[in-house]
C-alpha cells in the first residue's frame, strides 16, 4: 500500500547514533521538540546550524562546545553526543550509553 508505513518487528530495533546529526535527532525526539527550530532556541543555538547538522550531516566547527551546551541544556550524556556509541542495558531496566571507539 503506498503512504502506508511498513510494520516492523521491534524486538533488536536500535536507534542510529552514527553521525552528529542523527544523534541530535535523538535528542530532539526524547525532549518532545517537534521540529528543529523548538530544539535550537531551546539550546541556544542558531536554527540554521542545527538544521544543517541535523538534516544535511555537516559537523559543527566547535564540536566540542557544541555538544557540551546541548548536553547541559538538555541532560543527554555528553560523551555519547560526541561522539557516540551503543546503548546497553542498565541491570535497573534503564539504559546507559557505552562509547565505542570507531
Amino acid at each position: 500500500m503506498t503512504g502506508t508505513p511498513e510494520k516492523h518487528d521491534e524486538r533488536g530495533w536500535v536507534p542510529d547514533d552514527g553521525t552528529f546529526g542523527a544523534r541530535l535527532a535523538l535528542v530532539r525526539q526524547r525532549m518532545g521538540w517537534g521540529n528543529v527550530k523548538e530544539a535550537a532556541i531551546a539550546c541556544g543555538l542558531p536554527v540554521e546550524s542545527w538544521r544543517s547538522w541535523e538534516r544535511d550531516g555537516r559537523t559543527p566547527q566547535r564540536i566540542v562546545e557544541t555538544a557540551a551546551l546541548i548536553a547541559e541544556r538538555t541532560g543527554c550524556d555528553y560523551g555519547w553526543l560526541l561522539a557516540g556509541g551503543r546503548l546497553r542495558n542498565r541491570p535497573n531496566g534503564g539504559s546507559v550509553t557505552e562509547a565505542t571507539t570507531r
